[in-house]
């Protein structure tokens, strides 16, 4: 069998050296073929010409070129191209300076025989390879992750997108609508809801047919879409013929502003509906509602609110758009949706569908290697679909299952710590909300100190969260409390602290051992000073007091330097991680060394 030649190009200006070269090639018989240029000049050309050079013996003395200079041309032109450099006794140095850029090898001229030549020149080819295969390996990973990337960004989207209509789902809408609520909360802002539903849907799918059915919803998503302009407005489809649009920052006045807009543009779409009570076009009735959110009220109400306003639009005739202009707290309003969350959360206790969820908070002492985490409480009674606290706590302490929840927490938070006991390498402490009725609930204690007992587990493992707002309304109960709890070897912390903003005097009242400090400000803090001299003062306050400080929603770079600059002790946010199960969260951070969290969290 034949094998091809290895083509080696020299470039140098001494025929003697370039005769010593081909006699030592020769001489071991090996399947060499040198070609010689005299200088640098007609060396690039021939290089240029000729696609069959495998490797290049380059003098770095020639008389048109001199040292790194000479090295540079050649490989700039050629990276690909595997070159060792011939060097004198003089310019060992600039030979070592060739291989840190680029260079195969270099050899001294007198101090190479046939063997090491050959060597040299075997070794550079198969590194050059190595090279070029690894090259082409990242090339491909490289193309491999970004169509990765672009691949996850597309099943975000279509986790949020309904398929038919391409706007958003249920799943996606409610996500916003609570994050929209919260933000509204705290800017006492208004925040509107438009309910459509189209005229007699079921007979137009009995008329029509399905398909033409699934074209018309098509064709209304987007007559809705089109008549929202602001990036914060949510369409969605609420359920089979049934849309949903959010407008935050939008009063009453405005919002049936929109919604009459979006009936006149399905109007203007005419589709045929002959088998239509209300016009011989598909129609839409509409009904609003609006209100400024806050944390007595429940963000379901605005939808019973928006649905009740519906259902007056049908009742006077549909193809109309009504508003509600009643007080959106109004208890006749607490109607089906209510009751059905209501049944929710009482299958969820008895079956099991709550789902503990951990997110860490990150020490920024270094030096701290313990580890903690907040315990968090998901809903999981809708396969593929987990729901946020936000969506059904209001809820449930309205209709007093609070205690219930907690109890639920506590016993199963307690139970898989002791399951996985034996695995953790590492000590963790655990913080545990309590709510209002827990706190104001005698038999709490007693149930709690059993249930270590019970689970073999021991109180300095944890910490109970109480909010500043449960406390501040009786002061005497949340000093008991929390005295009791840390006789039991449990710690305490004063959770969203300075959304009272007269708590500083009650602080020395309550027995605590962290004050975790309102959102809302640690979030300002970049774009707002005098939020970042509200935290500053919240934390030197406790530090006096020798209590640790803890700063909620950090979510930015920015924000952490923000929080670091002031000194907080802890960090909590979607900067670090978002909330994840319980025990997929452990297993994640025992295995992972203290030098690896302080490496991806400093």
């Amino acid at each position: 069998m034949q094998v091809n030649a290895t083509q080696i190009l020299m470039i140098e200006d001494d025929n003697g050296d370039v005769e010593i070269v081909r006699e030592l090639l020769d001489s071991r018989h090996n399947s060499f073929t040198l070609k010689h240029c005299l200088t640098l000049s007609s060396g690039i050309d021939l290089l240029n010409a000729s696609q069959s050079i495998d490797l290049v013996l380059l003098d770095l003395s020639l008389s048109d070129a001199e040292g790194l200079e000479t090295f540079h041309r050649v490989h700039k032109a050629f990276p690909t191209l595997p070159l060792i450099v011939l060097s004198g006794n003089t310019d060992e140095t600039i030979a070592l300076e060739a291989m840190q850029e680029g260079a195969q090898d270099f050899l001294v001229k007198g101090r190479f025989n046939s063997t090491l030549l050959c060597r040299t020149i075997q070794y550079a080819l198969e590194r050059q390879k190595q090279q070029l295969e690894l090259q082409y390996k990242n090339s491909t990973l490289q193309a491999l992750s970004q169509q990765l990337e672009l691949a996850n960004r597309e099943l975000e989207r279509l986790a949020t997108v309904d398929g038919l209509t391409q706007v958003s789902n249920r799943r996606h809408f409610d996500q916003a609508f609570l994050s929209e609520w919260q933000r509204l909360c705290r800017e006492e802002l208004p925040l509107s809801m438009i309910l459509c539903d189209v005229d007699h849907f079921k007979a137009y799918n009995d008329t029509y047919g399905h398909q033409q059915g699934d074209q018309c919803l098509q064709q209304i998503a987007q007559a809705i879409a089109r008549a929202t302009k602001r990036p914060a407005d949510c369409v969605a489809r609420y359920g089979g013929e049934e849309f949903v649009v959010m407008l935050p920052n939008t009063d009453l006045i405005g919002a049936t502003h929109v919604a009459e807009v979006i009936r006149e543009k399905i109007e203007i779409l005419k589709i045929p509906h002959e088998t239509s009570s209300v016009s011989d076009r598909v129609t839409l009735s509409l009904g609003v509602a609006s209100l400024i959110p806050n944390e007595d009220a429940t963000p379901s109400i605005l939808v019973e609110a928006a649905d009740q306003a519906l259902y007056l639009a049908k009742d006077h005739g549909r193809n109309r758009v009504s508003a509600l202009k009643r007080d959106c707290s109004d208890p006749s309003l607490h109607s089906s949706h209510t009751l059905q969350w209501v049944s929710r959360l009482r299958q969820a206790l008895e079956k099991d569908y709550f789902q503990l969820y951990a997110q860490p908070i990150q020490s920024l002492d270094f030096g701290n290697h313990k580890q903690h985490f907040e315990i968090l409480l998901r809903l999981c009674d809708q396969p593929g679909t987990v729901y946020s606290p936000g969506l059904f706590l209001p809820i449930a302490e309205q209709y007093d299952f609070m205690a219930r929840i907690d109890r639920w927490v506590i016993d199963h938070v307690f139970a898989e710590l002791r399951e996985i006991q034996a695995i953790l390498k590492q000590d963790a402490h655990f913080f545990i909300n309590l709510s209002s009725s827990s706190c104001k609930n005698g038999e709490l204690l007693d149930y709690l100190q059993k249930a270590l007992v019970h689970h073999e587990l021991q109180g300095e493992q944890f910490c109970f969260e109480i909010t500043e707002s449960v406390a501040l309304k009786n002061i005497s109960t949340a000093a008991e409390l929390s005295r009791a709890l840390k006789d039991m070897g449990c710690q305490v912390a004063l959770d969203d602290f300075g959304s009272g903003l007269s708590s500083f005097k009650h602080l020395k009242s309550i027995p605590t051992d962290y004050v975790k400090i309102d959102g809302s400000f640690v979030k300002d803090m970049v774009t707002d000073p005098v939020a970042k001299e509200i935290v500053g003062a919240i934390h030197r306050v406790a530090k006096s007091m020798g209590l640790q400080t803890i700063a909620e929603y950090v979510e930015s770079q920015t924000i952490l330097d923000s929080v670091s600059s002031v000194g907080i002790d802890y960090a909590q946010g979607h900067y670090y991680e978002q909330a994840q199960p319980l025990i997929d969260t452990l297993v994640t951070y025992q295995s992972m060394s203290d030098q690896q969290r302080m490496s991806k969290y400093r």
